[in-house]
């Protein structure tokens, strides 16, 4: 007998809900966080596929690609102030 067998559809339920809201606040953080960068869409729009990664997609965006997009607003308000 599998252990997925003995379990009722309320436990596990109650079981993989807390997977799935913290799924969907990462989600919504990163989508928010690319959105308020000040880059162009452009440079942005690559890192959206991404999030809908299970868990895993959100946490490589918001470990990696965050600081990625924050390096290249910098680089473009640099060129920006130099001319």
């Amino acid at each position: 007998m599998n252990f997925l067998d003995s379990i009722d559809t309320r436990t596990l339920l109650l079981i993989v809900s807390p997977l799935i809201f913290i799924s969907l606040i990462l989600v919504i953080v990163s989508v928010v966080s690319i959105a308020r960068k000040q880059l162009p869409w452009s440079d942005k729009w690559i890192w959206l596929p991404l999030l809908i990664v299970n868990i895993v997609g959100p946490i490589i965006y918001l470990v990696i690609g965050s600081s990625i997009l924050d390096e290249k607003a910098a680089n473009l308000q640099d060129k920006e102030h130099d001319q």
